[in-house]
C-alpha cells in the first residue's frame, strides 16, 4: 500500500485520498500458491529473521558433548553399598529358561540405574545438619554453657516454635511418645492425666483422664490408635479418646514397645513376663516368663525387632518371640541398668547404671566400645538419628556428641527441667529431644541432632489423610510374620542346607529299611461282649491303615527319586463311538 497524502482544498474541508496499488497474483486469488512458491516467499520474508536467529541458536546436546565430554561419575564402594538393594545378588544365569534370564537381566540393570541415580543425587542435599557455635571466633566458651533462650533467640521463627513447655506439675511424672513420622506427641502422666497433640501445629487431638496410674504411653501404626498400659490392663484408644480396645492378656504392664513391619504390641510387665500381642488380628502371639523380675526397662531394635530387656543383675537380654530363653545375654554393669537404647541402624546401644556409667556397645559384635563417667547415676538414654546420646541425670538432661567414636570429652548442651526427668525421645527428622519430668512436658531444641534430609519413603511428616490410608494398607500387605524375627535379619534368604541333606537321608532311607512290625493291642470294653473275632478285626482295621499309610509314603519317595510312569490321560468318549 502506497504512502497517504494529505491535501488541503481551497474551501477549508480536509479531505483524505489514498493511492493503492494490486497486489492481487496474476492467475488470480482462486488459485492455490505450489509449495515452492510458498517456500520461496518464506524465505524471502523471513531471511532477516533466521539470520538473527542462527546467531542466537543454542549449541545441541551432540555439539556440547563434542565441545567438551563430560566423564560419568565414578561411585565408591561405599556409595554403592549404602544404597545397594540387592542387585549383586541377582544372578540371571541361574534362571532355566532364555526368556527369565532376559527378564532377570533387564531387573539387574534396572536395579543398578536406580542404585546409580541414587547415589548421585546424595550431592544435589544441600540440607547441612545444624551446630552451635558461639558468635565471636575468640570466644572459647564451651557449648553447653548454651542455654535454650539463647538457641532461640538466634534461631529462625520457624525452629523457635518447637521449643515449648507444657507445665503440668499435679499429675506428673509423664512417659512420652511420637509416631514414626515425627508429627503427632501423645502424653501420659502418672495420675492419670492422657493427651495427643500435632505439636507442630499446637493443635489438640484429645485430653482426658482415666482415673487409673498410667505406666507407659505408645503410638500404634497411625495416631489414630494409643495404646496405654494402666494399673491392670493395657488399653487402646483412638484420636478423640474413645477405648476401643482392653487388653486383659498385658496384665501390669510396666512398659510398651511397638514393632511396626510385623504389628507387634510388646508389653514388659512387672511380674517378668514378656507378652507379644498381634494388632491386626487381635491375637497373643507368645508369652513367657523372663525369671529377671520386674521388667522396666526395655526398647527394641528397630533393625530386627529384637527387644532389649535390663534388669537389676546388670544384664542386657535380648528376645524374640520364637524363643522362650534369651538369645543373648550381655553384662553390662556391675549395678543395676536404669536405661537401655539402639540406634536406628542398629549397631550402637547405649546403657546406664546405677555404677554412674554410660557405656558405647557394639550390638554386631556384643563388645563394649567406649565407657563414660557421669556425675550421678543415670535413669534414661535415647540415641538420635545423628547418634547423638541424651542422659537423664536427676533433674537435668545432657546431651553427648560423639560418644559412638569415642571423641566426646564434654556435654554437648544441657538444660535443667526442675523435675525429676523419667522419659527421653528423640523426634525423628528433628532437631528436638522430648523430655516427660515430674512437672509436665519439655520440647528442647538440639541442633544436629536429627537428618535435615527426610525420607518420605520411609516416613513423611506431611503425610495427608489419604497419603495416611494408603500407608497402613500397604503396612498390612508387607506385613512381616513373627516367626521370621531374629538377630540376623539375612537368614531369610539363606537355606540350612545341613537339615535339609538331613531330612532327605531321612526320606530315602523309607526305601531301603524294612518297616517295622505293626503292634496293636486293642482296649478292652466292658460294656461289649467278650468276642475274641470283634478284637481281631479291630486290631486289622487299625493295623491295615498304618501300613496303608507307610505305603503312600514309600510312593511318594519313590516317585521323587526315580520318577513316576508317565500317565495318559484317558480319551474323551464321542457319542457314535458305540457304533463301532
Amino acid at each position: 500500500m502506497a504512502p497517504i497524502k494529505k491535501t488541503r482544498p481551497n474551501d477549508g474541508v480536509k479531505k483524505i485520498s489514498l493511492a493503492t496499488t494490486d497486489v492481487t497474483p496474476a492467475r488470480g486469488v482462486e488459485e492455490k500458491m505450489t509449495w515452492k512458491e510458498y517456500k520461496k516467499m518464506r524465505k524471502q520474508i523471513g531471511n532477516g529473521m533466521t539470520s538473527k536467529l542462527k546467531k542466537l541458536k543454542r549449541p545441541t546436546p551432540k555439539e556440547d558433548e563434542e565441545s567438551g565430554k563430560k566423564k560419568p561419575v565414578k561411585l565408591t564402594k561405599k556409595q554403592k553399598e549404602r544404597h545397594d538393594t540387592g542387585a549383586d545378588v541377582i544372578d540371571p544365569s541361574a534362571m532355566r529358561s532364555k526368556l527369565q534370564q532376559e527378564k532377570m537381566k533387564m531387573t539387574k540393570e534396572k536395579f543398578e540405574r536406580r542404585i546409580e541415580a541414587t547415589a548421585k543425587a546424595e550431592k544435589y542435599r544441600v540440607e547441612n545438619v545444624g551446630f552451635v557455635a558461639p558468635d565471636d571466633e575468640d570466644d572459647n566458651s564451651l557449648t553447653y554453657s548454651i542455654r535454650q533462650k539463647d538457641i532461640v533467640e538466634a534461631v529462625d521463627l520457624a525452629a523457635a516454635t518447637k521449643h515449648f513447655e507444657l507445665k503440668l506439675p499435679r499429675f506428673g511424672p509423664y512417659h512420652i511418645d511420637y509416631t514414626d513420622n515425627g508429627r503427632h506427641l501423645v502424653i501420659g502422666g502418672r495420675k492419670g492425666h492422657l493427651a495427643a497433640i500435632d505439636w507442630q501445629t499446637k493443635r489438640l487431638h484429645f485430653e482426658q483422664n482415666v482415673m487409673e496410674k498410667v505406666s507407659d504411653v505408645k503410638f500404634l501404626h497411625t495416631e489414630n490408635f494409643i495404646a496405654v498400659a494402666q494399673k491392670n490392663y493395657t488399653y487402646v484408644y483412638d484420636n478423640i479418646g474413645t477405648e476401643l480396645h482392653c487388653l486383659k492378656t498385658m496384665y501390669d504392664t510396666a512398659r510398651l514397645e511397638f514393632l511396626p513391619r510385623h504389628f507387634l504390641l510388646v508389653g514388659a510387665s512387672r511380674n517378668s513376663f514378656l507378652n507379644y500381642v498381634d494388632v491386626s488380628v487381635g491375637k497373643q502371639i507368645a508369652s513367657f516368663a523372663t525369671k529377671s523380675g520386674t521388667l522396666d526397662v526395655m526398647c527394641q531394635n528397630p533393625a530386627n525387632a529384637i527387644i532389649h530387656t535390663g534388669h537389676t543383675n546388670g544384664t542386657v537380654s535380648l528376645w524374640s518371640p520364637n524363643s522362650k530363653e534369651p538369645l543373648v545375654k550381655v553384662l553390662t554393669h556391675l549395678s543395676a541398668v536404669q536405661g537401655v537404647a539402639v540406634d536406628d541402624q542398629g549397631n550402637y546401644m547405649a546403657t546406664t547404671g546405677l555404677d554412674r556409667k554410660c557405656r558405647i556397645w557394639d550390638v554386631r559384635m556384643f563388645r563394649q566400645l567406649h565407657a563414660y563417667s557421669l556425675p550421678f547415676g543415670a535413669a534414661n538414654v535415647a540415641i538420635s538419628q545423628k547418634l547423638d546420646v541424651a542422659c537423664a541425670v536427676g533433674n537435668h538432661v545432657q546431651v553427648f556428641r560423639g560418644m559412638h567414636n569415642g571423641t566426646c570429652k564434654e556435654p554437648y548442651l544441657v538444660h535443667n527441667c526442675g523435675g525429676v526427668v523419667t522419659d527421653l525421645k528423640f523426634v525423628p527428622w528433628e532437631d528436638v529431644l522430648g523430655i516427660g519430668h515430674a512437672h509436665g512436658f519439655t520440647s528442647m531444641l538440639v541442633p544436629g541432632a536429627g537428618d535435615p534430609n527426610v525420607d518420605t519413603f520411609r516416613s513423611n511428616p506431611y503425610e495427608t489423610k489419604s497419603q495416611r490410608k494408603e500407608r497402613e494398607i500397604k503396612q498390612l500387605l508387607d506385613k512381616i510374620q513373627p516367626d521370621l524375627i531374629s538377630l540376623d535379619p539375612d537368614d531369610i534368604n539363606k537355606v540350612n542346607e545341613g537339615l535339609l541333606e538331613l531330612e532327605e537321608e531321612e526320606r530315602k532311607k523309607i526305601l531301603y529299611i524294612r518297616p517295622m512290625s505293626v503292634q496293636y493291642t486293642p482296649r478292652h470294653k466292658m460294656r461289649s461282649k467278650k468276642s475274641g473275632w470283634k478284637m481281631e478285626a479291630r486290631k486289622n482295621t487299625v493295623k491295615n491303615q498304618i501300613r496303608l499309610e507307610r505305603n503312600m509314603e514309600k510312593g511318594a519317595v519313590e516317585k521323587e527319586v526315580f520318577g513316576g510312569p508317565e500317565v495318559q490321560e484317558p480319551k474323551k468318549k464321542h457319542i457314535l463311538d458305540r457304533l463301532k
